[in-house]
């Protein structure tokens, strides 16, 4: 039997995964990508920033995992834009999205509770635990849902006063 913490995990980011999917696959391909302001992302640029953090921050939750007390971040900075998706379909972009959910789900579902709470260091937010580190997947997402939908972000992470990770 799952970790009531890893099942809640697992729901919110299959929920909050299929929204943005659905988002997305609403857009046009020209609307996805289009960049809403000369600084901001295209929804295609955002969908390959989120499969590469995705890959990132399991790595470091897993490292935590395997690690406990281990540093881990800060990745480098964003780029200020990702000329690969211009080329590349929506679908395209949504099938490497749930390529990179599958191989988080596979990794994560058998989690103990004492794995989740292995703590480490991560150097932009401070100690947090593996399943902190987790979490920030569907919050990831839900910030990205906000920002192509032209929305204030609902998760800022570290932010002063915000939710922390």
């Amino acid at each position: 039997m799952r970790p009531a913490e890893l099942e809640e995990l697992l729901q919110k980011l299959e929920s909050n995964r299929r929204e943005l999917v659905h988002q997305v696959e609403e857009m046009t391909e020209e609307e996805a990508g289009r960049r809403p302001a000369e600084s901001e992302w295209s929804a295609k640029e955002q969908l390959v920033h989120l499969a590469a953090f995705e890959r990132l921050w399991l790595e470091w939750a897993m490292k935590v995992r395997d690690e406990p007390g281990c540093v881990v971040g800060p990745p480098s900075p964003n780029p200020p834009a990702y000329p690969e998706a211009e080329a590349r379909s929506v679908a395209d972009l949504l099938r490497e999205l749930a390529s990179a959910r599958a191989s988080t789900v596979a990794a994560i579902d058998g989690l103990t509770d004492d794995e989740l709470k292995r703590r480490g260091k991560h150097l932009l937010f401070g100690e947090m635990s593996v399943l902190q580190m987790l979490r920030s997947l569907y919050r990831h997402d839900r910030m990205h849902m906000d920002q192509m939908a032209g929305r204030e972000a609902s998760f800022r992470p570290g932010a002063p006063g915000g939710p922390r990770i």
